[in-house]
């Protein structure tokens, strides 16, 4: 990159060692490895961020995998509004019903999950209890 052969190298040290002086070498490189870790982050950043843009613009323009589609992202109650929704058309109280009933769903679907998972233990218990019998001939 600078093309210095090991002699030159060996000059700058030198001349670094008389320059500086002993004692403040040290943190001369200390301050130097500081600085080229601060580089390399700051390059990683750029990069990484360089990266997600492409992502993103990738995840806009459609030409993303299926499931990095943009519309994906939106939640379920907001990707199926009807096509004549204006945002800002419900009322107050049309809007806490429909909180309120949004909240009683999820509260049906735990209940059910929790339903099913102790049918499910009951199904397991049952089976454990009563082994089948085994043949000896």
């Amino acid at each position: 990159m600078f093309d210095l052969s090991w002699v030159e190298l060996l000059f700058c040290g030198a001349l670094a060692l008389i320059v500086i002086g002993p004692k403040d070498m040290p943190q001369l490189f200390r301050a130097g490895g500081r600085l080229l870790s601060k580089g390399r982050r700051l390059y990683s950043d750029v990069v990484g961020s360089m990266h997600q843009l492409e992502r993103e613009v990738d995840i806009a323009s459609g030409k993303g995998p299926e499931h990095e589609n943009w519309r994906n992202l939106i939640p379920e109650d907001l990707r199926n509004l009807p096509a004549d929704f204006r945002p800002g058309s419900l009322t107050a109280e049309d809007h806490q019903r429909r909180r309120e009933a949004i909240e009683q769903a999820r509260r049906d679907a735990e209940a059910a999950r929790q339903a099913e998972a102790e049918r499910q233990a009951q199904i397991e218990a049952g089976s454990s209890a009563n082994p089948t019998p085994t043949d000896k001939r």
